[in-house]
């Protein structure tokens, strides 16, 4: 249980980080005068976060389903997993895979098209992983 808390723990801090990033970028891209090498900094901070949000929070999930008995070791599985265990919803699911399938785009190779497409849905994607986040505290766990 305290590994599962620790996780919980950088999740919530870095989910945090990652809407303070958010919000400068939304700020940089409204601002008229700011500079084109600013955006580009703060969406790349934004992707860069939501990676690590992501890693973490897929991790999390795993730990959390581990206490069902479940043992798996990809994250779509994992989101798979709390769909058949009913702790989330097919709606909900959705959104987590195609998070996932946007998170493998920012890796292999940097294109400033998908970088600006992806930095746009990761503001979706903020609202799910705070749905996560709240509603599966280390707390919830009955076992």
């Amino acid at each position: 249980m305290e590994k599962l808390i620790l996780k919980y723990d950088h999740l919530k801090k870095i989910h945090k980080n990652l809407n303070i990033s958010l919000e400068r970028y939304d700020s940089a891209l409204h601002d008229k005068n700011a500079e084109i090498e600013t955006i580009y900094e703060r969406r790349d901070s934004v992707i860069k976060r939501f990676e690590l949000t992501y890693d973490l929070l897929w991790k999390y999930l795993r730990e959390y389903i581990i206490t069902e008995g479940i043992t798996v070791d990809s994250p779509k599985k994992v989101f798979q997993h709390c769909l058949s265990l009913g702790l989330i919803n097919t709606e909900k699911t959705k959104e987590l895979l195609d998070l996932s399938e946007d998170r493998n785009l920012t890796v292999p190779a940097y294109d400033m098209d998908t970088a600006d497409r992806i930095a746009e849905d990761i503001k979706k994607y903020h609202t799910v992983i705070n749905f996560m986040i709240i509603q599966f505290p280390p707390n919830t766990i009955t076992k």
